[in-house]
């Protein structure tokens, strides 16, 4: 037996004998389940209610990852600053421990297969882990020693660095909730690599006081805004843009050559991530427009006529423009069957339910037939079908209006809007009428859901009682 198990069948056990107790014990018992329910609250790791603390959490981890380097180099806290750094500081210093003791330990995690929901499974689970350890490492209380070095030695506050984790949790959570993940992953390819030069500000500073403000061209020359002069020497340094003073001795040398490495480390990682997301951002849109010329291209080496160049680039524009992509049957091709049918239940069940054809069908048909229906965008004045043609496709509106002709192209017999349904006479192999009886014709723009006979065929051998409701229907309208 599993130790969840274990413990709810434990659980109900102890309900029963408190149900055979008087009520003053059963009270008793209601108030200690009332604070054991509030002690043992659990927390859904993909809930807004997690999203929205990690970003407070993550935010307070950020503030320590700048202000430490920059308190720890200029002079930026003063006796008359010191209580509002202070303050900020140990609000810091609450969230991480409210991060720590609160929200951590509540977090829902799964194990062989199932939600672990139970408190004392979810805390054991987080104090195993090593972020755990770094947690408790990262709330040292160092600041103590401020009572001998003083609340300047900003440094004592380094282990706080140690819950970085959490940043980055917080970055990959957001990454898998949100619909353009593009944007996030940029965001924090950038921060790297502004973090990476405020590092280098503060080391330029530091070095520059090491070795006196303005005591040679290399240093900062004490004037103007120290950060903003230090900030701009690292970016021309990081991105070797503009010219840097030249060193005059051999550690400024040393400084030099570290700061121009880290500039490489710069270009090389970074640089090369962002344009790896944009490439991954923007590769169906590539393709896309390769297929396109690519198509146009062969076309004009055809000598086609100009118009049906046109037509055809008028359809690659309207499908990536209504779709986002030129074949939505492939998108979730990677996914399980089960997945895919509810998926394409859950986008198409709409229409299929104004479908008449299908109104007294078993759901299970339903099921079987919707991952069969293929997507078809027809352009203005598209012919979808012509009279006498054999009929191996039927036809379902998704959206827009066609046009049922009569003999002569502008005698309209019918307007077929969404949900209706057409050409499905000819697939049921009902006696003399496996050909098309009439023209139809796309009035504007129209997508089509396309069933092939063989496809219906396939599914209505799995269901007998669908192959007496569904021809019945189709003769029955052929004859009205």
């Amino acid at each position: 037996m599993k130790p969840a198990e274990a413990k709810i069948i434990d659980l109900i056990e102890k309900e029963e004998i408190i149900q055979k107790k008087p009520d003053t014990v059963r009270k008793k018992s209601f108030l200690h389940k009332a604070g054991y329910v509030y002690d043992t609250k659990v927390i859904d790791p993909q809930g807004n209610i997690y999203v929205l603390w990690m970003s407070i959490a993550a935010t307070f981890v950020l503030y320590n990852t700048w202000v430490i380097p920059l308190r720890g180099s200029f002079p930026y806290q003063t006796l008359e600053n010191r209580a509002t750094w202070m303050f900020f500081d140990y609000l810091a210093d609450l969230i991480y421990i409210i991060d720590i003791v609160l929200i951590q330990p509540r977090i829902m995690f799964l194990e062989d297969g199932f939600w672990m929901t139970d408190f004392q499974f979810t805390r054991h689970n987080y104090m195993r882990k090593s972020r755990f350890k770094l947690d408790l490492l990262s709330i040292l209380p160092l600041d103590i020693l401020y009572v001998i070095f003083g609340p300047e030695a900003i440094l004592l506050r380094l282990p706080r660095l140690l819950k970085m984790h959490t940043f980055w949790d917080f970055f990959n959570l957001v990454d898998k909730l949100i619909a353009s993940p593009h944007i996030i992953r940029i965001t924090r390819t950038l921060l790297y690599m502004m973090y990476l030069i405020h590092l280098n500000a503060c080391a330029y500073y530091a070095f520059s006081a090491w070795e006196g403000i303005g005591s040679n061209n290399f240093v900062y020359n004490g004037e103007g805004n120290a950060y903003i002069k230090c900030f701009y020497f690292a970016t021309k340094t990081a991105t070797s843009i503009g010219k840097n003073p030249k060193p005059t001795q051999e550690l400024e040398y040393l400084f030099m050559t570290f700061s121009w490495l880290m500039g490489v480390f710069v270009f090389a990682l970074l640089i090369g991530q962002i344009r790896d997301i944009i490439a991954t951002a923007t590769r169906n849109q590539t393709e896309y427009r390769k297929l396109v010329d690519e198509t146009l291209e062969y076309m004009r080496r055809l000598n086609l006529p100009q118009d049906m160049q046109r037509r055809v680039q008028l359809w690659f524009n309207y499908t990536w423009e209504t779709q986002h992509t030129l074949d939505e049957n492939t998108i979730m091709d990677c996914l399980p069957h089960k997945m895919k049918t509810d998926i394409a239940i859950n986008v198409h069940i709409q229409i299929l339910s104004k479908v008449s054809l299908f109104a007294d069908c078993d759901e299970a048909l339903l099921r079987e037939l919707v991952l069969q229906l293929k997507s078809v965008i027809y352009l203005p004045d598209d012919f979808i079908c012509k009279r006498g043609d054999v009929g191996k496709e039927m036809y379902i509106v998704q959206s827009g209006k066609v046009h049922v002709l009569g003999k002569g192209e502008n005698e309209v017999l019918a307007t077929l809007s969404e949900g209706s349904v057409f050409g499905e006479i000819s697939l049921l192999g009902i006696a003399g009428m496996n050909r098309r009886t009439a023209d139809v014709r796309s009035h504007g723009y129209s997508n089509l859901f396309v069933l092939s006979k063989a496809d219906l065929n396939a599914a209505l051998i799995q269901y007998p009682e669908a192959q007496v409701v569904i021809p019945t229907y189709s003769y029955s309208a052929k004859l009205t």
